[in-house]
């Protein structure tokens, strides 16, 4: 079952963080090693689109909100670390971390998952499943016009094991480690509601450190 096994732990990713620590620069030949395989990425805004996802997320919250994307890194066999991506207009697809940290100075941070039970093996198998599949523009608009208009209603979603459910960035990390990782990163959401603000503020990871060459 491509799906993996859906039982899933709710640890203590619930609530929400109430202060957010120091920037930590690290080398990233220092700290490369120390990164697990599903290890959560979020990214800084470097384009128009991500000031206006941080922005509009920044109201919804009512705090500022830094991230405006996120990804999940993966252990290649030949022992180099990638960022598995649901890009936006490229969908799917996985980049060695270390030529996006080039592309992005200062942009990438790592958020390490807290519940020793996560299986971070387990949210890379599935993350893989979603390479070369389109984004998914639904769960962006479905976001979006909740973050804008919070008063319309929009159709029920559920959470589904369908690894070919278009998804977007958040909800791609989200559904990986649910359904892979047995840890619900946002239990009191569902998979496609969840965005890089849910996975900042939910106590599923905490940061580690911000890359630098």
């Amino acid at each position: 079952d491509r799906a993996g096994d859906t039982e899933v732990s709710r640890g203590d990713t619930s609530g929400t963080k109430m202060s957010r620590p120091p920037i930590n620069l690290v080398r990233y030949e220092d700290l490369r090693g120390k990164v697990p395989n599903g290890a959560l990425l979020l990214w800084r805004p470097t384009s128009i689109l991500g000031r206006a996802i941080c922005l509009g997320t920044s109201l919804r919250h009512r705090r500022w909100i830094r991230y405006s994307h996120a990804s999940m890194a993966a252990w290649a066999a030949n022992e180099r670390l990638f960022n598995l991506e649901m890009a936006v207009i490229r969908g799917g697809r996985h980049r060695p971390l270390s030529e996006q940290i080039v592309r992005y100075p200062r942009s990438c941070e790592i958020w390490l998952p807290r519940d020793p039970a996560f299986n971070g093996d387990g949210a890379v198998r599935q993350m893989l499943w979603l390479m070369g599949q389109h984004y998914g523009w639904m769960d962006f608009a479905r976001i979006a016009v909740r973050t804008l208009f919070p008063r319309i209603a929009l159709p029920a979603i559920v959470n589904t094991d369908d690894p070919d459910e278009p998804k977007g960035c958040s909800a791609a990390y989200a559904w990986a480690a649910r359904t892979g990782g047995h840890i619900a990163p946002c239990p009191d959401k569902f998979d496609l509601e969840v965005t890089p603000a849910d996975l900042e503020l939910s106590k599923f990871a905490d940061y580690y450190a911000t890359p630098v060459l």
